[in-house]
């Protein structure tokens, strides 16, 4: 006797879901990039083989690869990354690579009155840079089809006066020239010393501000650099000299 077998088909419609809408003030997460060198052995070798300070692979992504993805909330994990994507997050990674090799040096600062001659009480005393020093640097690397290029920008000029006052300047200050008169000059940055010193330690400091650009239109901020340099300086009070007619 012969049995046929049941058949049965089951079928179900799938309705749409509207995505939940974003709850208002939740704070913003911001997360970085960093090649997995393992990606072929990820399984194998596991998190502990890590080797972020390795160089750049200048060999092509092609469908892809592995990224180890860090966020400002803590969280860590390994995700792989399309191709369309590999080269902006590789640019990044190039950009800070290339903002760290930039030479940014300690200002080298001039004042008036000159560097080891004294400074007098309530006068103004002139803090400024050397020519050249307030100039843009940039520096670009590249790997493989990828490029970055950073750059640092000085932004403002910061001077601790040694008597508990900070000062900012926006700029570079003004040279002081000693060819022309005094009373037809001025200084953009400056402060008048109100006790004397032997040897009051001034520090100045140069804050850079970092931007970059790379393959595919990428690009953005970079953290902020300073470099300080102290020095003493000299105060005394004016003597009066007074002569009897």
């Amino acid at each position: 006797m012969a049995t046929q077998p049941f058949n049965y088909t089951i079928w179900a419609q799938d309705k749409p879901r509207k995505a939940p809408a974003a709850r208002a003030g939740k704070p913003k997460v911001a997360c970085s990039y960093q090649r997995w060198w393992y990606a072929h052995g990820l399984q194998k070798v596991g998190r502990e083989y890590a080797d972020p300070d390795r160089p750049l692979s200048t060999e092509p992504v092609k469908k892809g690869a592995w990224y180890e993805v860090k966020c400002s909330n803590g969280s860590r994990k390994i995700v792989w990354i399309a191709n369309k994507r590999a080269p902006a997050v590789i640019a990044e990674q190039l950009a800070h690579r290339a903002y760290k090799r930039i030479p940014i040096a300690p200002p080298q600062v001039l004042t008036a009155p000159p560097r080891g001659r004294d400074g007098l009480v309530g006068l103004p005393h002139w803090f400024y840079l050397a020519k050249g020093q307030w100039t843009a640097k940039t520096k670009r690397l590249r790997t493989g089809g990828v490029w970055a290029e950073a750059t640092a920008r000085p932004q403002r000029m910061t001077i601790d006066t040694g008597e508990g006052h900070t000062i900012t300047c926006n700029g570079p200050g003004t040279a002081y020239d000693p060819s022309r008169p005094a009373a037809r000059q001025s200084s953009t940055c400056s402060y008048r010393f109100q006790r004397p010193a032997n040897a009051r330690r001034v520090t100045v400091s140069v804050t850079w501000g970092g931007t970059w650009r790379g393959s595919g239109g990428a690009g953005g901020a970079l953290p902020a650099i300073t470099r300080s340099v102290t020095f003493p300086v000299r105060i005394v009070e004016a003597q009066a000299l007074v002569t009897k007619g």
